[in-house]
């Protein structure tokens, strides 16, 4: 089943994916990579929680992560 977060954006990322902050001006933590630890659609500061390694947790949309592949 597809599900779509609240700008339309194909939600295709599970909790427990690891993901790179994209380099932006306006993102928090650009650069750094974290967990994503949950998923609300719904949520108007954004869709994904991101929690990163020393703790602190930000919420993202979809067009500001990078998928990371962990080997």
């Amino acid at each position: 089943m597809n599900m779509f977060d609240g700008n339309g954006i194909r939600i295709d990322l599970k909790s427990g994916h690891h993901v790179r902050i994209r380099w932006s001006w306006r993102t928090p933590l650009a650069g750094r990579s974290g967990v994503v630890l949950a998923i609300e659609p719904d949520d108007p500061y954004g869709t994904y929680l991101i929690q990163f390694e020393d703790g602190l947790q930000f919420r993202y949309e979809r067009p500001d992560l990078e998928v990371m592949r962990v080997s």
